[in-house]
């Protein structure tokens, strides 16, 4: 029985500091580097400066591991900018060429927009330490900036002709090839009519997905659910606000303004099942939520957040299994989980970035009816000498591998911009001012009987900040196992006691701090369940891989 492997990287978000950006950028022993600050980085949700040495040491992993697929599913670059997308594919054909191995994308909501593209703006680090717009936009070009054509981002087809190579366009050693729309792979004969809401606007688009065998019995089936949805009365397509943005969208849009996708993976699944290939379907977007957030606590505590906007409804789900799918793997959310449905019939693995915290990667093996997932982790990739020397100067102190790096920023941005930003400001002075103890008093309880209930110290609870526990949560929402490393034990165990003692999913979060803590905690167990019941344990290994017990999921209904 032939064996297949496939490695899957989401959200790598390309940058290259060598990039030619109009000229951008400060001298590091003469060699000229185009960064972000110091001060966008530290308290970002992503890297956007280590992501080119991210991407290189994903792949030479992937190549030391002996995978020679790679699957690329979205958010390949930073914002589409026309450079980080030229220095991508060499990148990317530089592996080809020397590694061996064979690239496949699907763009997600930051590679390109639109048929048209759009406006890129952001500020880099120059000479002085400080920073200058650098965008290629003339028109809202601040005195002084930079304005380049090097950072527009295109839109569709022209943005996927520099990737074409990597999957989106036949490929003289495919095996077997085809679109939506048939085997003819130019854009024009891959269109369709995207219409508004309301019917007052239809634009003409193309859409992205396709299917590919590149070894006997493998099926890479990569799903376009990046959607342009036109808004009402819009309709000018140049403009960008003649649609609604994808980053939102996702498959809730995907099953109203792409419907015709859903009789193809019909199709593909049961041709699949009928000549006993192994299916890969692969979207940027996630099919199931990630966070399993069953009683609606994200909205009930902070709002109509992105999460909630970019949580797939039920009728994804239903839609898919209806059409004869059993898993899939995407990205977007830059989330280490593994969802099911409550019947077990539809599997979402869903992938962290390799650039956000945790930094890693899916490596599936198929063999037979089954398939393993395989977590790599990036967190020993070394800083980088020429960007640390630029931080350093801005006042960052010991550089850090990047797990390190990341789990510092991960940790600086729940304080400093989710607590400033989505927590209520009477619940935020209590979290920012008081310790554990306080907590556990709060919801009801006495510290030492809560410590001696399980097993902890009733002093360590009480020296514990409020807000480093706040944060270790946000870490293991994300994370899963993964967080294990970058929590404390006793951390952890104090999250595990407080989350099974005081987290109710019932609690009114608008009745004070005590309600909203206690729905906060509720969320808190539902990250701590899913970590347990991932079929895994991440451990090291060698090569710098993590390893575990695999998870296994039916390769083909």
């Amino acid at each position: 029985m032939a064996s297949h492997a496939v490695a899957v990287l989401a959200d790598a978000h390309f940058h290259d500091p060598g990039g030619d950006f109009g000229g951008a950028g400060v001298l590091v022993d003469g060699v000229r580097l185009v960064l972000r600050s110091w001060a966008d980085t530290r308290i970002a949700a992503r890297a956007f400066n280590e992501t080119a040495g991210a991407l290189a040491a994903a792949l030479e992993k992937v190549a030391a591991a002996g995978v020679r697929h790679v699957v690329l599913a979205g958010d390949y670059s930073d914002d589409g900018q026309a450079e980080n997308i030229r220095r991508l594919v060499d990148v990317l054909q530089g592996f080809e060429d020397r590694c061996g191995l064979r690239f496949y994308a699907i763009p997600g909501n930051h590679d390109l927009y639109g048929p048209h593209g759009k406006h890129v703006t952001t500020r880099f680090v120059r000479a002085s330490g400080q920073t200058v717009m650098v965008t290629s936009d003339a028109e809202q070009a601040e005195a002084g900036a930079v304005v380049t054509p090097a950072m527009r981002c295109g839109g569709q087809p022209a943005a996927l002709l520099p990737m074409a190579r990597f999957g989106l366009f036949r490929q003289p050693e495919y095996l077997h090839w085809e679109s939506p729309f048939g085997a003819d792979d130019r854009p024009e004969a891959r269109m369709y009519d995207a219409v508004a809401v309301d019917g007052s606007v239809t634009q003409r688009l193309m859409d992205a997905s396709y299917l590919a065998e590149p070894e006997p019995g493998l099926w890479l089936l990569m799903i376009d659910a990046n959607v342009f949805e036109p808004r009402a009365g819009r309709p000018d397509a140049t403009r960008k606000k003649a649609f609604i943005g994808p980053s939102d969208a996702g498959w809730n849009a995907l099953l109203r303004v792409k419907p015709f996708l859903l009789d193809w993976i019909r199709d593909v699944t049961a041709r699949a099942q009928a000549l006993g290939k192994v299916l890969v379907t692969v979207s940027h977007y996630p099919v199931l939520d990630p966070f399993q957030d069953v009683s609606g606590s994200e909205r009930a505590l902070f709002g109509d957040t992105a999460i909630v906007r970019r949580t797939p409804g039920p009728q994804v789900a239903q839609a898919l299994i209806g059409a004869g799918l059993r898993w899939h793997i995407g990205g977007h959310m830059h989330v280490n989980a593994t969802t099911r449905t409550a019947d077990g019939r539809l599997i979402d693995l869903s992938l962290p970035s390799l650039v956000a915290f945790p930094p890693a990667f899916k490596i599936l093996r198929a063999s037979g009816d089954v398939v393993s997932a395989e977590t790599v982790s990036l967190a020993d990739v070394p800083p980088d000498v020429g960007i640390s020397a630029v931080y350093r100067a801005a006042g960052q102190g010991e550089a850090l591998p990047l797990g390190a790096l990341l789990a510092a920023q991960r940790r600086a941005n729940v304080l400093e911009r989710r607590l400033v930003h989505d927590w209520p400001a009477a619940v935020r002075a209590l979290v920012m001012e008081r310790n554990a103890g306080f907590l556990v008093e709060l919801v009801g309880g006495d510290v030492a009987a809560f410590a001696g209930q399980h097993g902890l110290d009733a002093g360590a609870i009480c020296a514990c900040p409020l807000r480093d526990l706040i944060a270790d949560a946000y870490l293991l929402k994300v994370a899963g196992p993964l967080a294990v490393q970058w929590v404390a034990a006793d951390r952890l165990a104090l999250c595990r006691a407080l989350a099974l003692e005081f987290g109710d999913e019932s609690a009114d979060p608008h009745q004070g701090a005590r309600g909203f803590l206690q729905r906060f905690l509720s969320v808190l167990k539902v990250s701590l369940d899913r970590m347990d019941a991932e079929d895994s344990a991440i451990i090291p290994a060698a090569a710098g891989l993590s390893r575990g017990r695999p998870p296994r999921y039916p390769a083909v209904d």
